[in-house]
């Protein structure tokens, strides 16, 4: 009964024929759509390779600008503060603290320790330029060099150093910093550069030791041979390519980063790395099955049909999924500027889930323009805006809008592509910051460069002057005693004595400014009696031509002051007048409520009015009157106000009545000891006091 049925279902033979052609057709179809999806497959996987060697590639870019900033930074920062002949230890911490180096040394141009941190006093003067070929090319080649994992100088855990020489007056130095290997903040950006699960990142040296990677490793021994055997194999092989690990095979690059002894590794396991290529694979192979299993014309027929309608379909989903998947906010707005849909991306961004209804106007910054007008050319153009987040602060974005056409032609909708910028712009704007800061740092170095310069004239000048006195009236009494008379050899000595005298004045200025600058000179207020200290500096000082300096004082006048300050104050201050003033000089003291009041006059030309805003600066002398046929160094008064600035006192300048110059020191009052009968309320005489 079997039988029979098949031989009536049995075609005629001639039948045959009319299929083998389209048999043959549809297995020539079928084996050239299998070929195809294979092509494309392959095609998509090697596309999947290139992108993954890109982004290693922008790694290393990353890697290589970092260093090069790094060691642009150091070189700046240690031209900056590290040239002085002698480096402190805090200008030295303060430069390795401004990278947040662990560890960091500075070497002088035969390589040995000028400073060293964390510190240990017994590493100073050591010349580790035998032990780290890094700084031997900083200070043997002059050039900037970086290391491999080292031990570290001062605390022996393996690092990654970076060596910078500089030029100082003393010759070249190298400062060099190091991060400890374990945290370092390469590690941090390789962890989080690319976003495959799995993936495998570092940095090794030429010996194979892990400077940084995406993963912990043993700090102790931080080797890649250690690490990761069958990757450390490969990469000793060939640059890039695959190896097999298990089961499992996995694709690797490596590439060199430029400046450094270092080499960047990426590798990753095929399935992660194809993973988003297994739904297209396995949807091609299901269309080439399908196309097998339907006939020849049938197929040709029905399954172009169906086959646009799913293609439309999946573009359809593609496109709904890139909108809510995509990490880029987008809106849709309408021809009135309200919002019609927003991706879940632009919801977070601005921390609203009620856009769809709102107006852009309400949305956005008040200064900022409203919704794009495609008339006016806002679409297809980049453009900076300031969205309002629902928290109250700003959003910086930057957006691109595309026009959305009916069928008529007239602009629909609108569609906005939204980028948070706000972390970049922030980034600029410190940027620019910093520019401002560096900027105002150098003309500070310049200011300090040029006082450095007047401070070497004056010395140059106003110090080998007296020292030419001594020296010359010395040599004459030397070799002609016996010829000079008495009368001559009295002149000379009082010549000498005066020059010695000058001598010593500017090294007792030169020493205090160098104590202020220091921070050294430390005013030690004490209640004192200021009339008598007044006489005393006065008593000290030589007379005024042939005038005495009449002082007018009460009998005791109870004062908070450092004692050798005043001394100081008040002696540059009869100096001054002696030395630029006329007759007669006046010191009044005078009780006031709270302060006491030292007013040191003299009837000379005073101070020309353009010079009074420029009279404490430092350095500084008029440039008319008798200034100009005097010695001096210009530092006197600008000692009084430091001191005075320094004790709590203040110091006041004002023409002098008919005539002359008048300084006026305010002294803070002390609470007289009780017993006390003398004090405030004794009517002030005068005390002539010789010269």
């Amino acid at each position: 009964m079997v039988r029979l049925t098949w031989a009536r279902t049995q075609l005629p033979w001639w039948t045959w024929r009319l299929v083998a052609v389209p048999l043959v057709v549809w297995l020539v179809a079928t084996a050239a759509g299998t070929g195809g999806v294979l092509y494309l497959q392959q095609r998509a996987r090697d596309a999947a390779v290139q992108r993954f060697a890109a982004r290693a590639v922008l790694m290393r870019d990353f890697v290589v600008s970092y260093v090069a900033d790094l060691l642009e930074r150091e070189q700046v920062q240690a031209q900056a503060f590290l040239t002085d002949p002698t480096v402190s230890e805090r200008d030295f911490l303060r430069s390795v603290g401004a990278f947040g180096y662990p560890a960091a040394v500075l070497l002088d141009q035969h390589g040995r320790v000028l400073q060293i941190a964390p510190r240990q006093p017994d590493m100073l003067g050591a010349d580790l330029t035998v032990r780290y070929a890094h700084l031997r090319t900083a200070v043997v080649d002059g050039r900037p060099a970086v290391s491999g994992a080292v031990p570290s100088a001062a605390r022996g855990v393996p690092v990654a150093a970076f060596a910078v020489p500089f030029p100082t007056p003393s010759g070249r130095r190298v400062f060099s910093g190091a991060v400890a290997v374990a945290s370092s903040g390469l590690s941090e950006y390789l962890s989080s550069a690319i976003s495959l699960p799995g993936v495998l990142v570092q940095l090794v040296d030429a010996t194979g030791g892990i400077v940084a990677a995406n993963r912990t490793f043993d700090p102790a021994a931080p080797t890649l041979e250690r690490a990761d055997r069958p990757l450390a194999a490969a990469l000793q092989s060939n640059g890039e390519g695959r190896f097999h690990r298990g089961s499992v095979w996995w694709r690797y690059t490596s590439q060199a980063i430029a400046g450094t002894p270092w080499r960047l590794s990426t590798a990753v396991s095929e399935p992660v790395l194809f993973a988003s290529l297994a739904g297209p694979e396995l949807a091609g192979q299901a269309a080439v099955a399908a196309a097998g299993v339907v006939g020849l014309l049938v197929v040709a027929a029905t399954t172009r049909a169906r086959r646009n309608r799913r293609a439309l379909q999946l573009s359809e989903q593609r496109l709904r999924s890139m909108y809510e998947q995509s990490r880029i906010g987008m809106l849709l707005i309408d021809a009135s500027g309200r919002v019609v849909r927003a991706n879940p991306a632009v919801r977070r961004l601005l921390g609203r889930d009620d856009l769809v209804g709102q107006h852009l106007t309400d949305l956005l910054h008040p200064e900022d323009p409203g919704p794009p007008d495609p008339v006016a050319g806002d679409c297809g153009r980049d453009r900076d805006r300031r969205f309002r987040h629902a928290d109250g602060r700003v959003v910086e974005v930057s957006t691109t809008c595309t026009s959305l056409h009916d069928q008529t032609g007239r602009v629909e909708h609108v569609a906005m592509q939204v980028i948070d910028v706000t972390a970049q712009r922030a980034l600029e704007r410190d940027r620019e910051q910093h520019r401002v800061e560096l900027a105002e740092r150098a003309a500070a170095l310049q200011r300090a460069n040029t006082q450095v310069h007047d401070f070497m004239a004056m010395l140059s000048h106003d110090v080998r002057t007296p020292l030419t006195t001594v020296v010359t009236f010395g040599e004459v009494l030397l070799g002609d005693w016996d010829d000079v008379d008495d009368r001559d050899r009295q002149e000379y000595v009082q010549r000498m004595t005066v020059a010695g005298h000058r001598a010593a004045g500017l090294v007792t200025e030169v020493l205090t400014l160098a104590q202020l600058d220091a921070g050294a000179l430390v005013a030690r207020p004490i209640r004192l009696d200021v009339a008598h200290a007044v006489r005393e500096a006065a008593a000290a000082h030589t007379s005024v031509g042939d005038e005495r300096i009449v002082i007018t004082a009460p009998d005791e006048t109870i004062g908070w002051a450092d004692p050798a300050h005043l001394q100081l104050i008040i002696g540059n201050l009869l100096g001054n007048a002696a030395k630029y003033g006329a007759p007669p000089v006046e010191v009044v003291v005078v009780n006031a409520t709270d302060q006491i009041r030292v007013e040191v006059c003299d009837g000379g030309e005073g101070v020309p009015e353009p010079f009074v805003p420029h009279l404490f600066d430092r350095f500084t002398r008029a440039g008319s009157g008798v200034a100009t046929t005097k010695p001096g160094t210009g530092l006197g008064l600008y000692l009084v106000a430091r001191l005075a600035e320094a004790g709590g006192l203040q110091i006041i300048y004002a023409p002098n009545r008919p005539r002359g110059a008048r300084f006026i020191l305010n002294i803070p009052r002390a609470a007289a000891q009780s017993g006390s009968g003398r004090g405030a309320g004794i009517t002030p005489r005068p005390a002539p006091v010789a010269g």
